[in-house]
C-alpha cells in the first residue's frame, strides 16, 4: 500500500473532498456520540459536523498534509500555524491499517519539528480507544485527560492531551 503512496500539501480546491473524507473516518468511528432526540436531528448534526471539516479544509489548506494512493486521497493530517497542535488526522476506514496514518503523522511531525517545537501535542475523543493505542505505539503518551466542550460537535466531550517529544532522525 505505501509504495505509491504520495505525501504532498493540499489544494484548497480539494476542500470539499477533504472535509467529506474527514467526515467519513470520523463518522466510521465516533457516530455513537450525537444523540439528538430525534433522526431529522441527527441528520442536521451530521451535515453541520461535515460542513465543519470541509470549512475547515478551506481555511486551513496550507497546513494539511494529504495522503495520496493511485490518484484518489485516502486520508489527511494538520497541524495548528506556528504550533506543536496536531489537529487532525483522518484516514478512510478502506484505507486504515496499511500505514497511511503512520506516515501521515510522521510528516506532520517533521513540519513541527522544522519548526522549532521539540513537542507534538494532539488530543481525541476518550472513547476512541483505536485512536490513542495508535498514538501510543507511535510513541504518545497521555497527559491529561478531561472534559472539554467541542466547538464542531457543540457539546462537552471527554477528550485525552497526549504529547510525544520529537527527535532528529537521519535520512
Amino acid at each position: 500500500m505505501l509504495d505509491n503512496l504520495i505525501l504532498r500539501r493540499a489544494s484548497i480546491a480539494e476542500a470539499d473532498k477533504l472535509g467529506k473524507l474527514a467526515f467519513v473516518s470520523w463518522d466510521s468511528s465516533m457516530r455513537h456520540i450525537i444523540s439528538p432526540e430525534s433522526e431529522e436531528g441527527v441528520a442536521a448534526e451530521r451535515a453541520a459536523l461535515e460542513l465543519s471539516f470541509q470549512l475547515f479544509c478551506i481555511t486551513a489548506s496550507d497546513a494539511i498534509t494529504v495522503a495520496e494512493h493511485d490518484g484518489d486521497l485516502v486520508g489527511w493530517g494538520a497541524r495548528e500555524p506556528m504550533s506543536d497542535y496536531i489537529s487532525d488526522l483522518w484516514v478512510t476506514p478502506a484505507h486504515q491499517r496499511n500505514g497511511i496514518g503512520r506516515a501521515l503523522l510522521a510528516a506532520v511531525e517533521q513540519d513541527i519539528f522544522r519548526a522549532g517545537h521539540d513537542v507534538a501535542v494532539l488530543e481525541t475523543h476518550a472513547e476512541n480507544g483505536g485512536a490513542i493505542r495508535f498514538y501510543a505505539r507511535e510513541g504518545y503518551g497521555i497527559v491529561w485527560r478531561g472534559i472539554k466542550f467541542s466547538r464542531m460537535l457543540g457539546q462537552r466531550i471527554e477528550k485525552v492531551r497526549m504529547e510525544k517529544q520529537l527527535v532528529v532522525t537521519a535520512h
